[in-house]
């Protein structure tokens, strides 16, 4: 298995680059093609800038690059709870950039992160920490698909600094009247799911259920569409918002909008009963939690 080993962009050639990638653009262009040049100098795949929310509990892909033939995954993120980045959060907390080189090396506390660079193609991933009034607001950040790669500490530290123009410049487009370390960008309440090579933006209450198929999972919607996704349950559980959906089986997430009746048999077994006249069963371990949810009482 081979290594990255190409030479490490030049410090001033990269700022300027990127203040090339400004001048003359909107703040929103600008961001793009930052990025742009970002993920050539440093030889990646994908560069990235990654938002969180006020409280440091959801995240999500505001401005993404990609490589010509390397799949985009910015649609794939509309706030995702902070748990998948539990890893590397206290690192970026304190200030440190976080390089893992090498996917598979991730240890078994980091199944979840790992099984999401599997879906996204990735062999090495980055990111620097980006702070505003002593907060931590952004990240900025690559992937490389074709290679493990060790980007140094003096590369680390070249892309936060290039990371603060970025910020700065996309905190500028999304409102440019209010200050610039405000991150003013709403999480937004639904998703994008793949059909060929577009997406389609689909709400929460849209979704009816999504079951688990191997190493995908089909999502259903309430006009009876499907979607076929490289992406596991434990990912789907880690990012729904709970008001909307519960886990109900060990394969099946269920919309809880759409729950129209329970049947319970005398041996115990549960199945629930959907308005799109669908039916799923409930696991046991998980009928407290059902119970809970429609306020039935009793065994």
């Amino acid at each position: 298995m081979s290594t990255s080993s190409a030479a490490s962009p030049d410090a001033v050639t990269a700022l300027f680059a990127v203040g090339r990638a400004f001048a003359g653009a909107d703040s929103a262009s600008g961001v793009d093609a930052a990025l742009a040049e970002i993920g050539s100098s440093f030889d990646a795949d994908r560069a990235w800038l990654i938002r969180f929310d006020e409280n440091l509990m959801q995240f999500w892909v505001s401005h993404e690059w990609c490589a010509n033939g390397v799949m985009a995954c910015l649609p794939d993120f509309p706030g995702v709870p902070i748990s998948l980045v539990a890893l590397p959060l206290l690192q970026f907390r304190r200030g440190q950039a976080v390089v893992y080189a090498d996917i598979e090396k991730l240890p078994p506390d980091a199944r979840a992160l790992k099984e999401e660079m599997r879906r996204e193609g990735n062999r090495a991933t980055a990111g620097a920490p980006l702070f505003r009034h002593g907060r931590l607001v952004a990240l900025i950040g690559l992937d490389d698909v074709r290679q493990i790669h060790r980007w140094s500490p003096t590369e680390m530290a070249l892309l936060g600094q290039l990371g603060e123009l970025v910020l700065t410049a996309a905190d500028r487009s999304a409102a440019p009247d209010l200050p610039r370390h405000v991150a003013p960008a709403p999480l937004p309440n639904g998703c994008y799911l793949r059909t060929g090579n577009s997406h389609v933006q689909v709400t929460w209450p849209e979704i009816v259920t999504i079951h688990a198929e191997g190493d995908y999972t089909r999502v259903k919607l309430h006009n009876g569409r499907e979607f076929l996704e490289l992406k596991g349950l434990a990912i789907w559980a880690s990012m729904l918002p709970l008001q909307f959906f519960g886990r109900v089986h060990r394969s099946w997430i269920v919309g809880w909008s759409h729950l129209e009746r329970i049947q319970r048999s005398s041996g115990g077994r549960w199945l629930l009963h959907l308005r799109d006249h669908a039916t799923v069963p409930v696991g046991r371990r998980y009928q407290p939690a059902v119970r809970l949810q429609i306020n039935v009482r009793g065994s």
